[in-house]
């Protein structure tokens, strides 16, 4: 039972540094914020879609370990 639980959370961090590694690409671009939907529009035209759902959970998850700040009056997410 335990190696299923791993492989779970080995995806989960697989997916974050994708959607991680998309934010950077994006900001490299030259783009100030960041929303869910630019990294799921980005993945799709990729070919590796992931659900803007997701997307925003992931958020999250980065802005709670510093990697993303949230720009509330904006409403977008910029490198912390």
């Amino acid at each position: 039972m335990s190696s299923g639980k791993v492989l779970v959370v080995s995806l989960d961090k697989r997916r974050i540094e994708i959607i991680s590694t998309v934010i950077r690409e994006l900001t490299e671009q030259g783009k100030k914020g960041v929303r869910p939907g630019d990294v799921a529009e980005k993945l799709r035209t990729s070919n590796s879609p992931i659900g803007v759902w997701q997307i925003r959970a992931d958020f999250a998850q980065l802005t709670e370990e510093g990697f993303l700040e949230l720009e509330q009056e904006r409403g977008f997410w910029r490198l912390a």
